[in-house]
């Protein structure tokens, strides 16, 4: 598995970077004689090289999960599973049933830094996180998550386990539960995780997770 997938990384990274370099190629020779034919050689480059920066971005956080997942150590009473994907299409990278019956799905994200925006919010808008330059996270890891989690009756937990400092926070206006830290934070949040009060989720158009 590890092999066809750093097989596919290594060709698209190589595709990505061939047409760029070929496009520079051809655009250099044509540059004196036809300046069109150089624009289309330039956005062709810039295409390639936007496929090798994409898939870099998503091996790379693919890299990160795999590395996560390896260090989490959670007990062995619990039902555990990796990569599910739940009622809706979206694939948790952590899907927990604790020996209470208490569910959570996971998403890791390699942000830095993490903290909700104090600003007030207009009304009916969810909280959002930011960074330590109060820019919001981007791409918004919260909307998939927590639509994934509702649709599968489960807590909705984000780790985040590069961030410089540890901590477990979450919004009194949101069911979201922040761990910044590592894979033994993860497990000491879930552990102590209060039960979702019984309508934090709602009931129409959910699908509960199965064991």
């Amino acid at each position: 598995m590890r092999h066809s997938l750093f097989v596919q990384w290594l060709s698209r990274m190589l595709l990505g970077l061939g047409v760029a370099a070929v496009s520079v190629q051809v655009g250099l020779i044509f540059w004196r004689t036809s300046w069109e034919v150089a624009v289309v050689c330039a956005a062709v480059a810039l295409g390639g090289l936007g496929l090798a920066a994409h898939t870099e971005w998503r091996d790379r956080r693919r890299r990160l999960v795999m590395k996560s997942r390896a260090a989490v150590s959670l007990p062995g009473t619990w039902n555990v599973k990796f990569d599910r994907k739940l009622p809706g299409g979206w694939v948790a990278p952590i899907a927990a049933i604790r020996d209470d019956g208490m569910r959570f799905v996971v998403d890791i994200q390699g942000f830095r830094s993490a903290t909700w925006r104090s600003a007030e919010r207009p009304a009916g808008e969810s909280p959002v996180l930011v960074d330590d330059k109060d820019r919001p996270l981007r791409p918004d890891p919260l909307p998939a998550l927590v639509d994934g989690a509702v649709k599968a009756g489960a807590a909705p937990v984000l780790w985040l386990p590069r961030t410089a400092s540890s901590g477990t926070f979450r919004h009194p206006d949101t069911h979201v539960v922040v761990v910044a830290g590592s894979a033994r934070d993860l497990k000491l949040a879930l552990q102590s995780a209060r039960r979702v009060p019984a309508n934090a989720v709602p009931r129409k158009d959910t699908e509960a997770m199965d064991a």
